[in-house]
């Protein structure tokens, strides 16, 4: 080869590298996708083996093993640790659907109605989490009711919540206070290795979609009405009862529970990992983000979609469905609970409103409805002395 050669194909390849370079530099390392055809996709690639679905799931979560010592398949991309744990949340669910455990737990959750609004306590953000963790205990692992100080429950709501949120920054997290919550813990679910594995996924999905639920429906006397006949008969047939009399449609529990899971979903982002040989990662995102929140808040779930009404999934319509939600995911990674946690949400929201009847308590509403923080201002008052 000649010199001149030598000196030509030099430039050349110093142009390639700093192409890839500037690729490298100029590729986002977070892409967020916002469009429902999108989230879907993200959320259930085709043609990609489990394990690996798996590990694009586990690395964004694992600020979690530290926050909340979970060791469950949320954070590994072990097959085995998910299957254990699909398989005792599918036990777990199945026991409290059955006939027998259903009416348990419908039990369960007025009598945690009722020993929380005795409690000290008031702030409704506090007494709709300490309702919610003390029915995943009592409901679904079998604690003693008894055994749920109010003012133990309410601390480990309170750190379960602050050391998600702070997860999330570099904020420190002090050992101290997770050994606190599994000292609760561990006192009352003594059966089980890591009962924080089972709690956290019901717990965190349906304090807040029962706390919002609560809200849209204490305003609306059509919304009430239907969870009040949801308390005196909670039958799948009356979570799925509608009525359409003209100006007196009012939707079922299911329409009222699916337009919170679709405004205000609990998960509003779900993070994966991008999975690719290590020569392709300066020219990839490194983490995609199906944005839930974003992607429901789109006309393909009918006109004025930012605003609050439970009509759009009525029977009449030809709207969307509860399964065209992605609050709890999608395909194969989908939330096992995502049948159960719905009419269990509306179990605890109906308990709640029959109590907030004006005559007894009241919810007095605060500035604006927040999210898992955002509740100053919200309390329940006690409508006269008793």
């Amino acid at each position: 080869m000649s010199h001149s050669s030598i000196v030509l194909i030099f430039p050349a390849a110093l142009v390639v590298v700093a192409a890839a370079l500037a690729k490298a530099f100029m590729t986002p390392r977070t892409r967020i996708h916002t469009s429902v055809p999108a989230v879907r996709t993200l959320l259930n690639p085709p043609d990609i083996p489990i394990s690996t679905l798996l590990r694009a799931r586990s690395i964004p979560n694992q600020r979690l093993v530290k926050a909340l010592g979970i060791s469950s398949t949320f954070v590994s991309d072990d097959q085995g640790v998910h299957d254990n744990f699909t398989r005792e949340a599918k036990v777990l669910i199945t026991a409290v659907s059955a006939k027998d455990g259903w009416s348990r737990l419908v039990d369960v959750t007025e009598a945690c109605v009722n020993r929380f609004l005795d409690a000290g306590s008031l702030d409704y953000a506090t007494f709709v989490q300490s309702v919610t963790l003390s029915v995943v205990l009592a409901g679904l692992l079998g604690t003693d009711i008894d055994d749920l100080d109010p003012a133990d429950v309410a601390f480990v709501t309170k750190a379960i919540n602050d050391r998600w949120a702070k997860s999330k920054s570099r904020t420190a997290l002090t050992a101290e206070v997770l050994d606190r919550i599994n000292h609760h813990i561990i006192r009352w679910v003594p059966d089980r290795t890591n009962p924080l594995n089972l709690i956290i996924p019901a717990y965190e999905t349906m304090w807040r979609v029962a706390a919002i639920a609560v809200v849209y429906s204490n305003r609306d006397c059509l919304l009430r009405e239907a969870f009040i006949s949801y308390n005196e008969n909670p039958t799948d047939d009356q979570f799925r009862a509608s009525a359409n009399e003209g100006t007196r449609a009012q939707p079922s529990v299911e329409a009222i529970v699916s337009e919170v899971l679709r405004l205000h979903p609990p998960t509003r982002h779900i993070t994966r990992a991008v999975v690719v040989p290590w020569w392709k990662r300066p020219f990839v995102p490194s983490i995609d983000v199906a944005d839930i929140e974003e992607a429901q808040k789109s006309l393909f779930f009918g006109s004025d979609p930012e605003s609050f009404n439970p009509m759009r999934f009525h029977t009449s319509h030809s709207g969307p469905k509860r399964d065209q939600l992605y609050a709890f995911g999608h395909g194969r990674l989908k939330c096992v609970a995502a049948s159960w946690a719905p009419p269990a949400a509306a179990v605890i929201t109906a308990k709640i409103l029959a109590k907030l009847d004006g005559v007894a308590f009241r919810l007095q509403e605060g500035p604006h409805i927040g999210k898992r923080e955002g509740w100053d201002g919200w309390l329940i008052e006690r409508a006269c002395i008793m």
